[in-house]
């Protein structure tokens, strides 16, 4: 029986994984760019601003089903190194999607709307742009992290 628990938990693993690192892979290199090529700026901000709230809850469930499969691995087979890290890594993922998720994406699009209504006014606050131009590289980093993460979470798949 546990043999088919610890089969399970392996296949909960690397489906993690695989949901992780396509959902950043799709939205950052196919449908942001395709997007952004055919959409004006006003509708891109839109359909972004929809796609980001379940773009992060759809990050931070397929992190908690990767800790939530190497708990009950370790349970199994016991701790070892290559547990604890990749443990570590869906860690470092989960709350790096939740930072996200709340409070940067809402403050980001605060600030966004506040930078439009400036526009509209003629005059732009230099130091919100530079707020919000830190806010969004943020993001991007972040965004970065949860793929390098991933990708390094693909290549111990074996090891876990």
């Amino acid at each position: 029986m546990s043999a088919v628990m610890e089969s399970m938990m392996h296949y909960a693993h690397a489906l993690a994984v695989a949901v992780l690192v396509g959902k950043v892979v799709l939205l950052s290199f196919v449908v942001a760019p395709v997007l952004a090529k055919q959409l004006e700026s006003e509708q891109f901000g839109s359909v972004v601003r929809r796609l980001f709230p379940a773009y992060y809850l759809l990050g931070m469930g397929a992190a908690t089903l990767g800790l939530l499969s190497l708990i009950v691995i370790g349970f199994l087979q016991g701790p070892t190194t290559s547990l604890l890290v990749a443990g570590g890594v869906w860690l470092v993922i989960l709350l790096s999607e939740s930072y996200c998720r709340s409070p940067l994406t809402p403050q980001s699009n605060a600030m966004r709307d506040q930078l439009k209504a400036q526009e509209r006014q003629g005059s732009i606050d230099p130091e919100l742009q530079a707020a919000w131009t830190r806010l969004h590289q943020r993001s991007l980093y972040l965004n970065t992290l949860v793929l390098l993460g991933g990708l390094c979470l693909v290549g111990a798949i074996r090891h876990v």
